[in-house]
């Protein structure tokens, strides 16, 4: 994993053990871990798995600068499979990211391997697709325009996990 990477993980478990320990939103059974962290026009996607939610993450490039974009914008970006709306996130300390819930309660995970498999499939099925549509980059778009975008569903993606298993 890169810096920024192992940067996200250690603010996501900074963050359990100060604020979301006990809190009944949390399983207990789950930890944080970053997986299948890969490149992605440049960029770094991946899951993050966390006791109170799962997420698709987009880190920034190396030496890319999203400091201009406002917290909280949605960004269009596409994968293989398909479109989907990300928010920008700043979290403290680390460099601005995107992320998109996969899962907004885990509280059905029995332990951090089922949850891992779970996003091990999602990765899978998201740079599997064969939408051959090229699209110009949506952050640097973002950056132009400096507003939103109009939201995508996420369906697809998560309706073809549950119909691969």
């Amino acid at each position: 994993m890169s810096g920024t990477v192992d940067g996200l993980v250690a603010a996501f478990r900074t963050i359990e053990h100060q604020r979301m320990r006990g809190l009944p939103m949390c399983n207990a059974e789950l930890q944080v871990e970053a997986v299948g962290f890969r490149a992605h026009k440049g960029r770094l996607c991946g899951v993050l798995i966390t006791p109170w939610f799962m997420n698709l993450v987009l880190m920034p490039a190396e030496g890319e600068e999203w400091s201009e974009l406002i917290s909280g914008s949605k960004i269009n970006y596409r994968f293989p499979d398909g479109e989907y709306e990300f928010t920008l996130c700043d979290l403290e300390g680390i460099h601005v990211h995107l992320s998109t819930p996969l899962f907004s309660t885990v509280q059905d995970f029995p332990d951090q391997g089922s949850a891992r498999k779970v996003a091990e499939g999602v990765l899978e099925l998201l740079f599997a697709g064969s939408n051959p549509t090229a699209c110009a980059d949506p952050v640097m778009a973002e950056l132009e325009r400096r507003s939103s975008s109009q939201p995508v569903s996420r369906r697809k993606l998560l309706r073809g996990w549950l119909s691969a298993g």
